[in-house]
């Protein structure tokens, strides 16, 4: 690898909160080799924030799983072509378990035991980015994010649609190919660009459906996930009251013993 290579890898994939002087430590190795180019590209390199950083992570710790991400959103994208609407769903259950599994290994990879809202945000949303867009996906294969990509929960792939390969009304062979069409094959034309729009209708209102459906069910899971976090603390809550009630009374028994 080059210079600037190997100073980005050393630079996404390390301390965060060393960025900024080993960006600077570097530059000026480059610059005292006498390489002044790579010396501007390095110090050029920007600082990523704090969710992009935990999934570079993933380049490192988990290349493998990552790769899912490229094979699910392939599925998907020819699951939306086909109309499926059963393997839209179950690979949309698969995504929410991966997306959910990555940003779990993420987050111990850079020991962040309790991600703020914010950031297992950004995180959740650049990974189902990554399904949708093959460029986010390659970005974050490389680990070199720099900021949280956005997905707008629409669509689970930026390559465009693939139209129908409609067949052409065939001319009469007596005839030559440049006349005019007739009012019989303008019509059919006409009816053919009509069914051409409703199965583009269709097809984008399955795939915002589904979509619309996997955001709920990833806030269902969440919801569900804190919600038995806090019937836990509920229960802890309740030991410990039953703990003071105890201690209460051996307490008030001591005092009455006392004063007997």
């Amino acid at each position: 690898m080059s210079f600037v290579e190997d100073a980005a890898a050393e630079l996404y994939g390390g301390d965060l909160d060393a960025f900024t002087d080993r960006r600077r430590d570097l530059a000026a190795a480059a610059r005292q080799q006498g390489d002044a180019a790579a010396a501007k590209e390095i110090a050029a390199l920007r600082k990523p924030t704090r969710s992009a950083w935990t999934l570079n992570s993933l380049a490192h710790v988990a290349a493998e799983q990552l790769a899912q991400l490229d094979d699910l959103g392939a599925e998907l994208r020819a699951a939306e072509q086909r109309l499926d609407g059963n393997a839209m769903r179950e690979l949309s259950k698969r995504r929410r378990e991966l997306v959910d599994d990555l940003a779990r290994r993420a987050f111990r990879a850079t020991s962040q035991s309790a991600p703020s809202t914010a950031i297992r945000d950004e995180v959740n949303s650049t990974l189902q980015a990554a399904i949708a867009d093959p460029d986010v996906a390659e970005e974050l294969n490389a680990g070199r994010l720099v900021r949280a990509a956005q997905w707008d929960g629409f669509g689970s792939g930026s390559a465009p649609t693939t139209r129908p390969n409609l067949r052409a009304v065939p001319s009469p062979k007596a005839e030559p190919t440049s006349r005019e069409p007739t009012a019989t094959e303008r019509a059919q034309r006409e009816r053919i660009a009509a069914v051409e729009k409703e199965v583009t209708a269709a097809r984008r209102t399955v795939v915002k459906a589904e979509t619309e459906a996997a955001k709920h069910q990833q806030r269902l899971d969440d919801l569900e996930e804190q919600l038995a976090a806090a019937r836990h603390r509920l229960t802890a809550a309740g030991h410990q009251v039953r703990d003071a009630k105890a201690e209460l009374r051996r307490a008030e028994q001591k005092l009455d013993r006392a004063r007997s």
